[in-house]
């Protein structure tokens, strides 16, 4: 499922924000919730690190626990809502996978395969590197730092709307973010790929889009 539309208030590529009418009341139907939230959530998804191939099943997976625990929700903060439950989801996408692998061990999860099975120019294969590289890179960070980062980075989210949807105070957002920019930059650093700083803004671009 492929949706996407473009950002006409400047907000970086990747980024879609919720329609107008999102509802935001406890008298939301379920169907509107999804229509108007389905895209975010697979982006936090990509933001808290969960696999590009599982991604839609885990957002389905969300929107039946939205479906049944809607009657709960008391109408504040659906954004927030969605986004703790789509953390649970991903937590317990982890989990499940770990005693997969336990007990078939078969190494079933894994880093998103970023890579491009065509064989293409020297600058596009090198792009498609610096991919796999950052990806890996910032699956290394904590979790809720990775994902502000990511939001804030790749996505174009506000501090003030990145607080609201991971339910904490706008300086821990922004204390996230400078811990996780820190603790990236030493990762690259002692990476020993090269990662190129000018290459850096088009290659978030580029995972912006995926």
């Amino acid at each position: 499922m492929v949706r996407s539309s473009a950002s006409s208030d400047g907000a970086r590529p990747g980024y879609t924000r919720p329609k107008p009418t999102a509802p935001t009341a406890s008298g939301a139907t379920f169907t509107a919730i999804y229509d108007a939230w389905f895209e975010n959530v697979l982006r936090w998804l990509r933001a808290l690190g969960a696999p590009e191939a599982d991604r839609e099943d885990i957002a389905q997976d969300v929107f039946l626990v939205v479906r049944r625990r809607l009657h709960t929700f008391d109408g504040r903060n659906l954004a927030g809502w969605l986004y703790q439950i789509t953390k649970r989801q991903v937590r317990d996408f982890r989990r499940r996978t770990w005693i997969k692998r336990i007990f078939t061990r078969e190494h079933t999860y894994a880093l998103d395969d970023m890579a491009d099975v065509r064989i293409g120019p020297a600058d596009e294969l090198e792009r498609k590197q610096d991919q796999r590289i950052l990806a890996a890179l910032l699956a290394k960070l904590n979790p809720d730092r990775r994902a502000a980062f990511v939001l804030f980075e790749i996505d174009g989210l506000s501090g003030e709307e990145i607080a609201r949807i991971q339910g904490v105070p706008l300086n821990t957002v922004w204390k996230r973010l400078h811990t996780a920019r820190k603790e990236f930059l030493a990762l690259v650093a002692r990476s020993g790929h090269g990662v190129r700083s000018e290459g850096l803004r088009g290659t978030w671009k580029d995972l912006g889009r995926r």
